[in-house]
């Protein structure tokens, strides 16, 4: 797992610094911020499953309140005081978890059992924002520069799912023991968080919502386990990373030319703005789960896990949440890029075209998920192929021992 994610942290680390340097994210606090936040998140990968990775891990939570903070501006602040208030009770509640179960060695007896698991979900649920305690991540969307929150999103708490992914191979008792809470959660968070995207006009919330959304999806795949949804977890959440970058760049990429936040109000953004609109349409494609993107591997997986699980009824709320996924990038997509541009000149930055250094960076990082769709199981080398892939391709999939099956 980490051969992956540690590259993967680097790589948004690379993309994010030149992006920020041809559009400014914050002043010289801000980049230490940023740069320590993501040394710390490829630090707590190196130390495995271990207290010291956990240690790095809340770490990197603390200093991403600063990089939210450096913002400078009383929005700011309120939305860092409230991130801290979320990271805080998040550990709190997760180290108490950890401690009860020897970081997922062991089983307490009852009641123990059953306060550790409480104790891991409300943490678990804090640090991702996840629906009914997202109060700290859409606040810091509309406050913070558009990096601030990819970073965050991408990387954070990217990090923090794929120690859960840990977690549930070395404690599987956690999540089936307990999986009614834990489905509960997952369908709340995405059935609640895609109507909450809707009802967004501002165009950062909506993205904010839209990543509670995608837990949600992830969040189920890790819970019902087996190879469909380990799988779709595992692929899910690299798309959700990769993604979260294209789309947050390209509406920062839309305030820097504006000078103001970017509202469903906006028009014909894609005549000043092709690259960005093109990667914004792209990275939404990738997020939503379409062919032949890292994202629809995800989703394809995972719906083949809810149908294990639930069966139809299940599926119903999966195709539900995309609908509505879809409605929502579909509305932003044809009223905020596509058609003819709103009258007037430009606000704050007079128009100036999309420097090529952050061109470059959402290019690279919407194309990637497309190329990594075509290729998925190159992501995870000792990933068996789905029995459907493996009919399909016949002896041309690879083995992982070598060779060719």
């Amino acid at each position: 797992m980490d051969t992956v994610l540690i590259p993967l942290f680097l790589g948004i680390a690379l993309g994010v610094g030149l992006y920020a340097r041809a559009i400014p994210q914050g002043d010289r606090s801000w980049w230490r911020f940023a740069a320590t936040t993501v040394a710390l998140a490829v630090a707590a990968r190196l130390a495995g499953h271990s207290w010291t990775a956990t240690l790095l891990a809340s770490a990197a939570e603390l200093v991403a309140v600063g990089m939210v903070w450096s913002g400078g501006t009383d929005a700011a602040r309120a939305a860092a005081r409230k991130y801290l208030t979320a990271v805080v009770l998040a550990t709190l509640c997760t180290w108490a978890a950890l401690a009860l179960t020897g970081l997922g060695t062991l089983r307490p007896g009852a009641p123990w059992d059953k306060l550790a698991v409480a104790l891991l979900l409300i943490g678990v649920a804090l640090k991702l924002g996840l629906v009914p305690v997202y109060f700290w991540l859409p606040a810091v969307a509309r406050a913070s520069s558009a990096m601030t929150t990819a970073l965050i999103v991408a990387v954070v708490d990217v990090g923090a799912f794929c120690e859960l992914l840990t977690l549930r191979d070395t404690a599987p008792w956690i999540f089936t023991g307990f999986a009614p809470l834990w489905i509960g959660l997952a369908v709340l968070s995405l059935l609640g968080a895609a109507l909450l995207a809707l009802a967004q006009r501002a165009l950062k919330p909506m993205l904010a919502f839209s990543s509670i959304d995608d837990m949600g999806y992830l969040l189920l795949g890790l819970v019902i386990g087996g190879a469909d949804g380990m799988a779709g977890a595992w692929f899910g959440i690299l798309g959700h990373a990769l993604g979260k970058i294209v789309l947050f760049g390209a509406v920062g990429a839309a305030e820097w030319h504006l000078g103001r936040a970017v509202t469903l109000d906006d028009r014909g953004l894609s005549t000043p703005l092709p690259v960005a609109s093109a990667a914004f349409m792209l990275g939404a494609l990738g997020f939503i789960g379409i062919p032949p993107t890292l994202g629809f591997i995800g989703h394809w997986r995972l719906y083949l896990a809810g149908a294990e699980l639930g069966g139809p009824l299940l599926l119903i709320v999966l195709y539900a949440s995309s609908a509505m996924a879809l409605l929502c990038y579909v509305r932003v997509i044809h009223r905020v890029w596509l058609g003819p541009a709103a009258a007037g000149p430009a606000v704050g930055t007079g128009g100036q075209p999309l420097p090529r250094a952050a061109a470059a960076v959402l290019l690279v990082f919407a194309i990637a998920p497309v190329l990594f769709g075509l290729v998925p199981n190159r992501l995870r080398p000792t990933l068996d192929p789905h029995p459907h892939v493996a009919e399909l391709t016949g002896p041309l999939v690879a083995n992982p021992l070598g060779g060719v099956k």
